[in-house]
Parts: structure tokens; sequence; C-alpha cells
């Protein structure tokens, strides 16, 4: 019913739910830590997206920053894709995008 962050830095099963996004922000940000960089974060075997997903790529995304560590996030889902749009956030996660009118 949940999602999982997997030690390639991907996130996979049905959905990131409130009640487990600590744990999975928490391990992203110790592989963060624990890793050279660039990151690059999977997100094509998520199956929903929600707003709790945008959240936790942003932590992610500060984050790394923070660490001066560059992060990519590939394979968004449309319904990612347009949940980032709809959150303003499409320049800060998705910056090799064109944006769409």
């Amino acid at each position: 019913m949940g999602a999982i962050l997997t030690d390639a830095f991907a996130l996979e099963g049905e959905e990131v739910v409130l009640d487990q996004a600590e744990a999975i922000k928490s391990r992203g940000m110790q592989m963060i830590d624990a890793g050279e960089g660039p990151f690059q974060v999977d997100l094509g075997a998520l199956e929903r997206a929600n707003s709790v997903t945008v959240a936790l790529l942003m932590a992610w995304y500060r984050h790394a920053q923070l660490r001066e560590k560059p992060i990519l996030f590939v394979n968004l889902s449309q319904e990612l894709h347009n949940i980032v749009e709809f959150s303003g956030l499409s320049q800060t996660l998705l910056p090799g995008e064109s944006s769409t009118p």
C-alpha cells in the first residue's frame, strides 16, 4: 500500500503516504549525505503521485543543495509531473524541461 526507497535511490510502490514519508525522507537524506552525487532519483515505479510525494522531492532537493550535491528526478508519471507544475516547482524540480504554456 505504501512506497519504499530502494538502495538505487528509486521510489517504488503504490504511493508515498504521510505515515511513511518521514522515514523515506530521512533515508534519502542519509543517502545524499553518504554519496558523492550527482544523484538520480527514479520515480518510474511509483504507481500514484500526490502532494506528499512533491514535498518529499523538495526536501531531498533542498538537502542536496545545502550539501552542494546535484540531484535529478527522472521518470515522473504524467500525474506527478502535473502536480509539480501546478505547485509552481517545475523550474526547481525539473530544470531541464521546457515549460508548457
